[in-house]
């Protein structure tokens, strides 16, 4: 079945009334929110119930993955006093070669051998190809998966998928090969397909923008688990399957087996939702072409990536696609930085009848705005307006960047009908830190330090902006964007 979000209409602005309160009156604990101005508002809709009912929704559409998951859960063994962590149950698929080109729809120029054979796993990485996988010969810039039919014939693959003919009557246990006219173009597409079209059954926001998405998305994260529903991460730092559960992160947005067989994972594991980091090497070779994205987040637009866009023009058509997708207002819903220059062209891509949700520090006609914000080396205070209210957040993220950040956060929230502005900031504060993204380094030092993975002019100068508001007496920088400083 296809995932559907029941969402809230196109916000109307409530009066925020927040002369109430102020930064200026500290709680004494760190990390309160305070919900300010007029009480919370439902506005019409189907309703928070119903949109918590689809959620869950993924976690019952298999009982097979709900016992495994029953079973998993109480798998927690004790080692030398420590808790281990909830392992991760592996997700089985099996099915015919006949089976996968009739259901992913993929039309074969012509067909040798037995499309009977049973399909256990499919890979375009002869490296990682194992006994009854389906190798698909994918063309790159750097190589031609066509060369590789011996050494996948070796490593046990039995079906072939190629864009030109080639001979596997010598081969040893390949039995059939399928051409097609491109086979790059059909990967995305067997993989959905092999996988039981895992993002039909979850809610999944994808994130793009220059800078900004990786924290973003550990918020939204946090946000969502702040509901009680389990959701999994994709993104540069790490992949999480859902909860601690984390994977090492090759890419920012996995290939279009890997995303496919990773939200597979998920849904098996429990997992209601994803988000995700979307990348624009990843939106131009269709690694997400398959993927069934509910909300679409813009963040920001600067130079990156030019050596593999070359123009900046292409790169932004590029991160547009995500946009494109956005095509159901009953499903859909765009989230955008109405700062950004580059806004509109992003908000005009796909539906315009899709609702939208904006954010933004400098615009108040956005959405979701700051009233007033005070940042330090410890904490980020910041009050924001909503369209149900206004909202305290002390978070221990820190920056003018990060501000944005947290916007877009409790935009999506907004965006998704979370059940209330109390979820969304408890979710928010509970992300005190993101690995090396304006990451404090504090070991009882007498200057301090600051990691951050910063790889674009912009984001640089916006560190560097961030600290010099600290008024230290110096400032150093390293290869590696440390920030050295003395007050």
């Amino acid at each position: 079945m296809a995932f559907s979000f029941t969402l809230l209409s196109p916000p109307t602005l409530l009066s925020p009334h927040y002369n109430q309160s102020s930064l200026k009156t500290r709680h004494p604990h760190h990390h309160r929110r305070h919900l300010l101005g007029e009480p919370f508002r439902r506005l019409p809709a189907i309703g928070v119930e119903k949109f918590q009912q689809i959620h869950c929704q993924a976690a019952r559409d298999s009982k097979v993955q709900e016992e495994d998951f029953r079973k998993n859960e109480s798998d927690l063994e004790e080692s030398n006093g420590k808790i281990n962590e909830v392992r991760i149950v592996e997700p089985k698929f099996k099915m015919s070669l006949a089976e996968l080109l009739d259901d992913s729809k993929v039309v074969p120029l012509s067909i040798y051998g037995d499309l009977g054979v049973q399909i256990t796993g499919i890979q375009h990485d002869s490296t990682v190809v194992s006994a009854g996988d389906l190798f698909v010969c994918c063309v790159g810039s750097r190589t031609d998966g066509h060369l590789y039919i011996n050494e996948v014939d070796k490593r046990g693959a039995v079906a072939v998928i190629a864009s030109k003919e080639i001979n596997i009557g010598y081969t040893l246990r390949c039995k059939a090969l399928v051409i097609v006219e491109d086979t790059n173009l059909v990967l995305p597409l067997l993989a959905a397909s092999f996988y039981r079209y895992p993002s039909k059954n979850m809610a999944v926001i994808g994130i793009t923008g220059t800078n900004g998405k990786t924290t973003t998305s550990y918020l939204i994260k946090g946000m969502y688990e702040a509901m009680g529903l389990r959701i999994g991460l994709l993104g540069t730092v790490a992949y999480y399957v859902y909860g601690d559960n984390k994977l090492e992160s090759s890419y920012t947005t996995p290939d279009a087996v890997l995303v496919q067989n990773l939200m597979a994972k998920m849904l098996h594991n429990g997992s209601e939702a994803l988000v995700m980091e979307v990348s624009s090497q990843g939106l131009a070779v269709r690694r997400c072409n398959m993927v069934d994205f509910n909300v679409a987040v813009f963040t920001n637009l600067t130079r990156d990536h030019l050596d593999f866009h070359v123009t900046e023009e292409e790169y932004r058509k590029a991160k547009a696609k995500l946009f494109q997708m956005m095509v159901d207002p009953e499903r859909h819903r765009k989230v955008v930085n109405i700062d950004d220059p580059n806004a509109h062209f992003f908000i005009a891509q796909g539906n315009p009848d899709v609702p939208l949700v904006t954010f933004a520090m400098d615009n108040k006609n956005a959405d979701v705005h700051p009233l007033e914000f005070e940042l330090s080396l410890f904490e980020t205070q910041v009050l924001v307006n909503t369209p149900r209210g206004v909202l305290k957040i002390s978070s221990g993220l820190l920056g003018r960047h990060n501000i944005y950040n947290i916007l877009a956060a409790v935009a999506v929230g907004i965006a998704v009908g979370a059940d209330s502005l109390e979820d969304i900031g408890r979710g928010i504060e509970k992300v005190d830190a993101v690995p090396g993204r304006c990451e404090v380094i504090d070991e009882g030092q007498a200057f301090g330090v600051i990691v951050d993975y910063a790889h674009t002019p912009d984001a640089v100068y916006r560190l560097l902006d961030f600290v010099r508001e600290l008024a230290p007496k110096r400032i150093i920088t390293g290869r590696l964007l440390t920030f050295v400083f003395s007050f």
